[in-house]
């Protein structure tokens, strides 16, 4: 759908247009707040929370560039919350990265204007998931998205840690390959 349909459905207050701009951008939307906040979940909730924000500002707005528009209100939101993190906890710093072992292959930016090679980078690398078995796949994603080193993968499934770490190279190795030929290295 296009970007005037969607800003349509907005401003008729149709629930329609938070579906459709949420599957056409949703993904880049998301990425933008993992980027910031290295935690799934509350990169989640800013981003429930930037469409609600958003369903109420599109009342009477209209953005030159909705994409635009969605990865600024997501980029506030997240530095919003990981303020309000910090001062919690009193300056304890961020969350470590986990991708420090794969950022190599593909580095991702937190900019409005590279949001769309963001989103488009995002989309490749669940493609690329998609390709994976079963066990390739979920440890990659136990060790990149939920953080988890090696030896905690391997007592969580009950294989050794040494198969956890070939099999993370050679996934590594495989996505690198996959970017590559993708275009994005």
């Amino acid at each position: 759908m296009e970007d005037s349909s969607i800003l349509a459905l907005f401003h008729a207050r149709d629930e329609q247009a938070i579906r459709e701009a949420e599957r056409k951008y949703g993904s880049g939307c998301f990425q933008i707040a993992l980027d910031i906040l290295h935690n799934r979940e509350d990169a989640e909730e800013t981003v429930n929370e930037m469409w609600m924000k958003v369903w109420q500002a599109l009342a009477d707005t209209v953005p030159d560039n909705l994409f635009a528009f969605l990865s600024a209100s997501t980029r506030n939101l997240a530095l919003d919350r990981l303020d309000r993190q910090h001062t919690r906890k009193r300056g304890s710093g961020v969350q470590p990265v986990p991708l420090e072992d794969v950022e190599h292959s593909a580095e991702a930016r937190e900019t409005v204007d590279s949001a769309l090679d963001s989103r488009l980078l995002t989309e490749a690398i669940e493609r690329f998931l998609d390709s994976l078995n079963a066990g390739q796949r979920t440890i990659f994603v136990e060790r990149y998205t939920n953080g988890l080193t090696p030896s905690e993968i391997a007592d969580e499934f009950g294989i050794s840690g040494s198969r956890v770490r070939i099999t993370l190279l050679r996934v590594r190795r495989k996505l690198e390959a996959y970017l590559t030929k993708e275009g994005f290295l």
